[in-house]
């Protein structure tokens, strides 16, 4: 196991969006004092797309002493929603791989530069296996060539583990897992879940091992939201699962409102 290496999954579904992408890409070339290698998992891209990604991925992660990107495609013939499918991509790559830590990164977020200094820094005090910091959440309107960002608020008010299983509070790219305090079993995604798949991994993932909550109050990164509503999480200041619109989020979290009973979990010194 790499001892220093961070993987950071990074989902994509849509080359028209690859301006985004890119921004998450510079934003993960910037940290300091880590070692990171991106894990981008694309959905049932054709080879001419593939291309374009694999160019703008070498034009945006240029250092040559940083490992080089992986890029997935899942490609099996189908049309279902594959969310849980492609974390499941990047999770299993990040396997082979052998880097410690695991994070994740939605193409159209951004981490700070010191996001995964932080955040490793945080796990090698406290000897947990996932640590948490605060994300802040971007209020913007997408225009032509970049976006305008007309709010910038912290709208996530958890402490610890107790509120995180009340409530989901950690957005996907506020925590950072250190694997080689973690069982390779745990680490998946459901696939029957087409949302809420990563508020179901933390109940799971969370709910049994040690955490860090100690860097809250230190913001990472940036959650964008976007006015014309094409982001995939509801809008609102509220607790996600009491905004959900339509089937897809209601079937979710009926199916996680299920299981949740059924996960484990332990509380530890570093919990609180």
């Amino acid at each position: 196991m790499n001892q220093e290496a961070i993987s950071v999954i990074m989902r994509f579904h849509d080359v028209s969006k690859l301006m985004l992408l890119e921004r998450a890409i510079q934003s993960l070339h910037a940290q300091v004092g880590v070692v990171l290698q991106p894990i981008i998992v694309t959905q049932r891209f054709t080879m001419p797309e593939l291309e374009i990604l694999q160019a703008a991925v070498r034009r945006q992660w240029y250092f040559s002493n940083l490992p080089t990107p992986q890029i997935l495609n899942l490609d099996d013939g189908s049309a279902h929603d594959a969310r849980s499918d492609l974390l499941n991509m990047g999770v299993q790559c990040h396997l082979q791989l052998g880097n410690r830590y695991l994070g994740f990164l939605d193409y159209d977020d951004v981490m700070y530069t010191h996001a995964y200094r932080t955040l490793v820094g945080a796990l090698n005090a406290s000897g947990a296996a996932l640590a948490f910091a605060t994300v802040e959440v971007a209020n913007v309107v997408s225009l032509k060539d970049y976006e305008f960002v007309y709010g910038l608020t912290k709208p996530y008010r958890g402490r610890n583990k107790l509120d995180l299983i009340k409530e989901n509070f950690c957005p996907l790219h506020s925590y950072l897992l250190d694997c080689s305090r973690l069982n390779p079993e745990e680490l998946y995604f459901r696939a029957d879940l087409n949302r809420l798949e990563d508020y179901d991994f933390l109940l799971r993932v969370a709910g049994s091992n040690p955490c860090d909550f100690s860097k809250l109050g230190t913001s990472v990164g940036l959650y964008v939201m976007r006015s014309d509503g094409t982001n995939s999480t509801p809008h609102g200041d509220g607790p996600v699962t009491l905004r959900e619109q339509g089937t897809h989020w209601k079937d979710s979290a009926a199916r996680l409102g299920a299981l949740r009973s059924t996960y484990e979990v332990r509380f530890f010194a570093c919990d609180f």
